[in-house]
């Protein structure tokens, strides 16, 4: 059994919550908690519950999702990547879409991506439609995340579908964003996507992705998701009006 610590994540309107526990035994034989708001300082909590399973199920039932590659840093009882820190994060973008959006909207906008997608990118859209995040949404999910093991996909379907949601919203009385998309410090994800397309083009943290999708692809595949528009084209506009030459 993998005895890494195990980290959890809770979101709703007014929620957005971590929890996670430590299946190894501490001095006094049970286990370490730590919970709190997600990108603070977590409060620490040893318990001496011998049963760390029924305390991780409890909090499964409540709602809370696993994250995958995450987990607690016990110098300063924050959340951060497995591995090396300084070079991981981030390594999942988080989404919280409000309640307010139908699911009937979210599944309509899926649907749409991967028919024009296919049409584009027959065999991407295979690797599409099998995303965790994809799934999540799909499922009715209005909260989760996105980790950069899934590829540029899953970020470019994310700010698509904020941009659909921001663009053609459940209502425009809103007061607030349908959609907030998040990395692991808490920092909204940039709304222009030409800063997005430059810090998959340079950081360190998208240099795996590079690998196996230039950016040249990255922008393609954005623009047949809807995460921006289609250039135009000015070789194929008509007019009968003559040119002016000055």
């Amino acid at each position: 059994m993998n005895l890494d610590i195990k980290v959890l994540h809770y979101a709703d309107e007014t929620s957005d919550k971590i929890w996670a526990v430590d299946p190894k035994p501490n001095a006094n034989g049970g286990h370490d908690v730590w919970y709190g708001r997600r990108g603070k300082v977590m409060t620490f909590r040893p318990t001496e519950k011998s049963d760390w399973i029924s305390l991780h199920d409890a909090k499964i039932r409540k709602g809370y999702e696993r994250c995958s590659g995450l987990t607690i840093d016990r110098n300063t009882n924050m959340v951060v990547a497995r591995g090396d820190p300084e070079n991981s994060i981030p390594n999942q973008f988080w989404f919280r879409i409000s309640t307010q959006v139908p699911e009937t909207q979210i599944a309509g906008f899926l649907a749409s991506v991967l028919n024009t997608f296919t049409e584009q990118f027959r065999d991407e859209a295979t690797t599409l439609a099998s995303l965790p995040v994809f799934k999540s949404l799909l499922g009715g999910s209005h909260c989760g995340g996105a980790e950069l093991s899934e590829g540029p996909l899953a970020i470019l379907l994310l700010f698509a579908l904020r941009r659909h949601l921001t663009e053609q919203g459940p209502s425009a009385s809103l007061s607030f964003a349908p959609i907030e998309i998040v990395d692991d410090d808490n920092t909204l994800l940039t709304d222009s996507f030409d800063e997005l397309a430059e810090l998959y083009g340079t950081s360190k943290e998208f240099s795996d992705m590079r690998q196996s999708c230039p950016t040249a692809d990255f922008r393609k595949y954005a623009i047949a998701l809807g995460a921006i528009e289609a250039p135009i084209d000015l070789t194929v506009i008509e007019s009968n009006t003559k040119a002016a030459f000055f």
